[in-house]
């Protein structure tokens, strides 16, 4: 449960600070601002994989 946490955690925060550094690059919807949250979850959806794989990668190791 707690690596599910850290996983969700993680690919928020690198999804959040991609979002920050690239910003709303994707056109997902008219609305500005649901393009913006549209990207964020985009951004959130590419970053999960690697984030889940960098988590238990590191819980193994400790």
């Amino acid at each position: 449960m707690a690596a599910a946490v850290l996983t969700l955690v993680l690919s928020f925060i690198a999804g959040g600070s991609a979002w920050l550094l690239l910003g709303p690059r994707l056109p997902l919807a008219e609305a500005s601002e649901q393009n913006q949250v549209l990207n964020l979850v985009a951004y959130v959806a590419v970053v999960l994989p690697f984030a889940f794989v960098l988590v238990f990668f590191l819980l193994e190791k400790l």
